[in-house]
């Protein structure tokens, strides 16, 4: 039943209808677990929060605090997960996760469990908890949520590794793979060139898995860096492209006060 979905679902429907138009979707990262700075973020209008659980605050409460905060918003939950570990998986989808970036993707075989922990039996195996969840309003919208729930998700893997630039074409093989997303910090140290953006080597694995996975039919994502700047990615064909992070602007801001504050003469 189409008429019960739940808000989970309704806003991984939205966030996968935008990337299959084509769409380059506005987002940031939230990595200091906070639901009220999550609230202020969204209430600009970004397509998509991602809740970093890789190197951020807050785990899996932190996140399901935001999905309820977030839950007046269309902004999409991204999670970039802590790790490959099913049970990671399982929660943060249950907690309400629209979409998944899974870290430290090297071939196709890692990212095949990742992808059968995601989705339910008949794609996957995840585990079935649906009267009880979150993400399917705490078992008011258990069969809607069972029903829909593989379809409206939408799953990131990430490429940070000359192994897994070497095994690119068996992972865009995976059907039910929506896009690839490119770190350049931890690909560049991978390849032992770190934040050397400009070396020639990592210039053509970065511009392998950009045009391979664009080649493919699938999303292409990157986080910006010095020569590869957010304007320019998206004129490229980046859908997925975080500008900033909740750390950042509060910084940002910060820095801005202090500096007028100096600059007319104030105590700071």
């Amino acid at each position: 039943m189409t008429d019960n979905l739940p808000r989970t679902l309704q806003k991984g429907r939205i966030f996968k209808q935008k990337l299959a138009e084509g769409r380059a979707v506005s987002g940031a990262w939230s990595t200091l677990g906070s639901p009220e700075v999550a609230c202020l973020m969204a209430r600009a209008g970004l397509d998509y929060l991602l809740v970093d659980l890789e190197h951020g605050r807050g785990g899996i409460d932190g996140l399901a605090a935001q999905v309820q905060a977030l839950a007046g918003f269309d902004t999409a939950v991204m999670v970039r997960l802590p790790d490959h570990d099913t049970g990671s998986v399982k929660r943060c989808l249950d907690a309400g996760a629209n979409c998944l970036l899974v870290p430290q993707v090297d071939n196709a075989e890692m990212a095949a469990r990742v992808l059968e922990a995601a989705l339910f039996p008949g794609a996957g195996r995840r585990g079935v908890a649906v009267g009880a969840i979150q993400a399917a309003d705490w078992g008011y919208a258990a069969d809607s949520y069972y029903t829909h729930a593989n379809d409206a998700l939408t799953v990131l893997m990430q490429i940070e590794s000359p192994e897994a630039v070497a095994n690119l074409d068996a992972i865009l093989a995976l059907s039910r793979l929506d896009g690839l997303f490119v770190g350049p910090n931890d690909l560049s140290a991978t390849m032992g060139l770190f934040r050397q953006f400009e070396a020639p080597a990592f210039r053509e694995a970065f511009d392998k898995v950009f045009d391979s996975t664009l080649a493919a039919g699938k999303v292409f994502g990157a986080l910006p860096a010095p020569g590869l700047a957010l304007e320019a990615l998206v004129q490229r064909g980046a859908q997925v492209v975080p500008g900033g992070s909740d750390q950042t602007m509060l910084r940002g801001g910060a820095q801005t006060l202090v500096a007028g504050l100096k600059a007319a003469g104030g105590a700071a």
